[in-house]
């Protein structure tokens, strides 16, 4: 009988741990999808709210290139010795324009296509993102203490001026002008959804 009542409760004890399991990866899972679901829902609310108050949708992307453009600064402006730095740098650029470039391509550049009828300048646009990833990727695999990475990054700030100044003078300007009210007041919240697609 002792050995019966201890089989019960291992039994009885490993069906808990089967639930427990079960209840934890079913959490796990909802945590998971959540963290997927909202932050889109989050952002276009903010974009909605900023644009309620204001907030002009190519100021915020202008915004955005002042914010990398002055990180690019001040990677260059590091010691070659500082590798983990120049790294941990690299990277939040890369965050900031996967963000960037997510929102203008998905949304601001068909939009430029389609509406500001700028067909060839958005296929410019988004060739020049290409050029921009490319070159990410190279310097994200280049030893951070090879006088060529430097000079990358100087390159690299270089086009993604260029690139900005084009925008902010020519396109954005244009696109501005084709929406009417309805669709500038959307478009912030639209940018602010796809940016926050990028955790």
């Amino acid at each position: 009988m002792p050995y019966q009542q201890s089989w019960g409760s291992n039994n009885e004890s490993g069906w808990l741990s089967a639930r427990t399991a079960i209840s934890f990866g079913a959490g796990a899972l909802l945590m998971l999808t959540a963290s997927r679901i909202a932050p889109p829902f989050a952002g276009r609310a903010i974009g909605s709210l900023r644009s309620m108050a204001g907030t002009d949708p190519f100021e915020a992307l202008a915004q955005d290139h002042r914010k990398v453009l002055a990180l690019l600064e001040q990677i260059e402006a590091t010691d070659k010795s500082a590798t983990m730095r120049r790294g941990a740098m690299l990277f939040q650029v890369k965050r900031m324009l996967t963000a960037h470039a997510l929102a203008e391509e998905d949304i601001v550049y068909p939009m430029l296509h389609d509406d500001a009828h700028r067909a060839e300048e958005a296929k410019k646009l988004y060739r020049e993102h290409a050029d921009i990833k490319v070159r990410l990727f190279e310097l994200e695999h280049k030893a951070k203490d090879d006088p060529s990475w430097i000079e990358g990054i100087r390159e690299l700030r270089r086009i993604l001026a260029e690139h900005a100044r084009e925008e902010e003078q020519v396109e954005f300007p244009k696109l501005r002008a084709a929406l009417d009210e309805r669709r500038k007041s959307n478009l912030l919240g639209e940018v602010h959804r796809e940016k926050s697609m990028v955790l």
